[in-house]
Parts: structure tokens; C-alpha cells; sequence
């Protein structure tokens, strides 16, 4: 091999123990300026020049009818349960093979979460499966979008239709990803996103909701809600002059510092993005070239991924640990990913009834995840190739 490994470079003051990291969360240019610029402003709270300035582009970017700017996904998704106004005697149908904010969000409002099984071409929630979980308590559909792929929207959405349910879509990865040139998280009644340090876009802790509803009861309520659930918004607008308590909510916003960064991230989305493409182009092509008893999962023709990472299917679960302990062995960190929910203790102390998963169960520890970050150059990519062929034999 040759060249200098970026990746390697950056991770030195990290503290990362691996030559090649999994993830190096992107650095847009104008970070520092515009934190910089917040902190000589003052106006730190929800709601400050940064704070609006970031909204207008998420607003602007998906034509949502609402958008919040949150302190993480699962505040997010903690909102659109609020809002939806679940509890006892409502179901949730949540693909097994998530992150647990996917359930935990709206299992808080007393509502019963319903696994489905997952499609393992895609890892994602399988509509014919989901045919058969709905019921007449059924109230959400959570669609998680994953890896940089979108779930099966077309089909998800026209159960949902057919029976008054609402879709929630979980694009916690999905940021930057389109579906016939239409971005993930417009889709449903609600979405929502995450832009974690671990995230394609990202502020180190923070999230957004996304409304795609005129409907006038829901905008209203996801105000107050926002607002501690309250009225404010009438008192900020000189509709009213004092505030009253109104419904439930909580203290879900992003703060100015955040909002600083995920503007000069938002302003830079093209460039990250593209700097992703490369890197998982040469990985697929030298994947391909290298014909590898792997499989990795691509987003379908219709989609543009955020390459959020570069997920695989081995053969087996040992064959998905030997891979991983001999990438790690080289210096290159490659993980597993998500035990499914419905085996979790915290499920089966629920007692929900789900019946087996079995494409989840036979497919969840074969799954590895091979690094995509804008970090990685050129040798970092030879660094991987080198790594899968000297694994596989």
C-alpha cells in the first residue's frame, strides 16, 4: 500500500486505539467561525439567529409544514407520540431489527409495541410481514430507514392509507438520503432525525422533527408540546400576555451552540456527501472486483444513499466474527450492529406478543458493517480491500 491514510491522521489526537475508525463525524469549514460568531451574539437559548437560521434550511430543504430543531432523534420521536396522543389500548408496530428510541418513544405514552420482521435484502421493516401485525388498535407504523437506505414506502404507506394509521418515519440515519429525488422523513405524518456525533450530518447531540401535516389540531399541539406545554408561542407572536399550561410536554429544542455547528454542517451537505460517495463507490467496486462471500446491501434504483456506513450479509454469525476480529486485528474497526428488540430483556418483560421473526433472528448476527466517513481517502479504501481478501482466503 501506498499514500498517507487521512483517517490515521485525524485519529491521533482521538484517542481511537485503530489505525482506521468506523466513523470520523464530518467537520464543516465554518464550524469554529460561527460557534465563534454564537457565543459573541449571546442568544444561547432555543430560538436564537443560529437556531432560526438552521430551521429555515431543514424547512426549506424537505417542504415540510413544520419543522423543529431538537435535541435528539428520540426527542423527536417523543414529540410525534405526544402529538399522535397515544396510551393504553393503542398498538405500535416497530421493525424488531431498530435502535430501541424506535420502541422506548412510544412505549412511554403506555401504548404496546408490535414487532414486525424485517426484509433481509434491505434489513428494513417487511410489508408482508406488517400485513399481517395490523389490527383495529393499531395507530403508528414506525418505518426505520437504515443505512443509508429507505424502507418500502410505497407499500408501508398504502397499508397505513388503507386504515387511518399514521407512518412515523425513524430516518435517524437518513439524513442526506433521497427517494425519487424526495427526501427521507417527508414521507410520513411525522419525521424525525438524528444528528448525533455518529450521523452523516452532525452537531454532536441533536436532532430534528419534520411535520408533513396540515392538519390543524396536530401543528398546534407539536407547538405547545415544544413549548414545555404551554402557550407561549401566542405571548412571542402578541396574541397574549401571559402563558398558560395547556397540554403535556417537555424541553425537547436544540440549543444555539448546536444549531451554530449544524449550520456550517447543512451549508456543506454537497460536499459531504459526495466525499461519502467516492469512498463507497471504491469500496463496491473492489468488492465487486474481489468477488467476496459477502453480500453487501445496496439501496435500490430509486434511491440516493447518504452512505451511511456499508453494510454486509456473511454466510453466518461465525463467519461475520472471524471478519470483524480480522479487520480489527489490522487496524480497521468494522462492527455488528442491533440484538432485535423483541429478544431484548426489556421485551420480554413486556411480555409482547410477536410471535418468531425468524428472517431478523437468522440474519441480525451475520450482518457487518464495513467504515464509510469522510475521513477516508485512498488508502483507507486499500486498507479494507487488502483486509476482506486476506480474510477471506
Amino acid at each position: 500500500m501506498s499514500g498517507r491514510n487521512t483517517a490515521t491522521q485525524i485519529l491521533k489526537t482521538s484517542g481511537s486505539s485503530y489505525a482506521l475508525p468506523f466513523h470520523v463525524p464530518h467537520r464543516a469549514r465554518r464550524q469554529a467561525a460561527y460557534v465563534a460568531e454564537a457565543l459573541r451574539h449571546g442568544h444561547l437559548r432555543p430560538d436564537g439567529p443560529f437556531f432560526q437560521r438552521a430551521q429555515a434550511w431543514l424547512a426549506d430543504h424537505t417542504a415540510a409544514e413544520r419543522v423543529v430543531l431538537t435535541n435528539s432523534c428520540t426527542a423527536a420521536l417523543e414529540i410525534a407520540a405526544l402529538t399522535l396522543e397515544l396510551g393504553p389500548g393503542d398498538d405500535v408496530i416497530v421493525p424488531t431489527f431498530t435502535f430501541c428510541a424506535s420502541a422506548t418513544a412510544f412505549e412511554r405514552t403506555g401504548a404496546r409495541i408490535v414487532f414486525c420482521d424485517i426484509d433481509p435484502a434491505s434489513m428494513m421493516l417487511d410489508p408482508a410481514d406488517l400485513a399481517h401485525r395490523l389490527s383495529d388498535r393499531t395507530r403508528v407504523i414506525v418505518a426505520t430507514h437504515y443505512g443509508g437506505g429507505v424502507a418500502d414506502m410505497e407499500a408501508i404507506l398504502a397499508l397505513a392509507r388503507s386504515r387511518g394509521i399514521h407512518v412515523v418515519e425513524d430516518a435517524a440515519q437518513g439524513f442526506g438520503t433521497l427517494r425519487n429525488d424526495r427526501p427521507l422523513g417527508t414521507f410520513g405524518t411525522f419525521g424525525a432525525f438524528s444528528f448525533h456525533d455518529t450521523k452523516v450530518v452532525s452537531c454532536g447531540q441533536g436532532g430534528a422533527l419534520i411535520v408533513n401535516t396540515d392538519d390543524r389540531k396536530l401543528l398546534e399541539l407539536v407547538t405547545s408540546i415544544v413549548e414545555r406545554g404551554t402557550d407561549f408561542a401566542l405571548v412571542r407572536s402578541g396574541k397574549k400576555a401571559f402563558y398558560e399550561w395547556t397540554s403535556t410536554g417537555s424541553s425537547f429544542q436544540m440549543g444555539e451552540l448546536e444549531a451554530a455547528i449544524l449550520t456550517a454542517e447543512f451549508e456543506a451537505l454537497d460536499e459531504n456527501l459526495a466525499a461519502r460517495k467516492r469512498v463507497a463507490a471504491a469500496l463496491m467496486r473492489g468488492m465487486e472486483t474481489l468477488a467476496l462471500p459477502i453480500m453487501p446491501i445496496h439501496a435500490d434504483a430509486q434511491t440516493v444513499s447518504n452512505f451511511h456506513f456499508m453494510p454486509a450479509l456473511t454466510r453466518s454469525a461465525r463467519e461475520a466474527k472471524d471478519l470483524i476480529a480480522s479487520q480489527r486485528k489490522r487496524g480497521i474497526d468494522c462492527r455488528q450492529h442491533y440484538v432485535p428488540l423483541h429478544l431484548s430483556p426489556r421485551a420480554k418483560a413486556m411480555s409482547y406478543g410477536h410471535g418468531a421473526l425468524l428472517e431478523a433472528e437468522s440474519t441480525w448476527d451475520r450482518l457487518v458493517r464495513l467504515p464509510v466517513h469522510t475521513a477516508m481517502d485512498a488508502y483507507d479504501v486499500e486498507m479494507v480491500l487488502e483486509g476482506l481478501k486476506a480474510w477471506a482466503g
